[in-house]
């Protein structure tokens, strides 16, 4: 799948990203920590994937927004997972969540999230 998304790094941005499908451009904000901007990146780019064509509806109800960030956010900590896994080796089954999202500088919001994918896992 070719996305051919733009990406761009501002100063300033009022929010740590955005997908913008008219101008089919992924912006970060680049006061983030780079960690940081690789969360929002993988994030953004669900976003770019499954709701380029919803932004109607991403703007419509807080219920469709709400499903829409849940489903960026967990494709976003999959990707942190198995990249994790990878490059240490650590079988995802022995994580701990509130020290992998503390570790990661993540928010311990997604903790039942993330529980949620380290059970599917197993």
């Amino acid at each position: 799948m070719n996305l051919d998304v733009k990406i761009a790094y501002m100063d300033n941005l009022p929010v740590k990203g955005v997908f913008l499908p008219d101008l089919n451009t992924i912006f970060i904000n680049s006061n983030l920590e780079e960690h940081q901007q690789e969360f929002v990146l993988k994030h953004e780019l669900l976003h770019c994937i499954e709701h380029r064509h919803q932004a109607g509806l991403y703007t419509a109800t807080q219920a469709e927004r709400l499903k829409m960030e849940a489903e960026a956010n967990t494709f976003m900590l999959k990707e942190i997972l198995n990249e994790y896994s990878l490059k240490t080796g650590v079988d995802v089954q022995d994580i701990n969540p509130v020290r992998f999202l503390e570790m990661q500088g993540l928010s311990l919001n997604l903790e039942p999230k993330l529980r949620k994918i380290l059970k599917e896992n197993i």
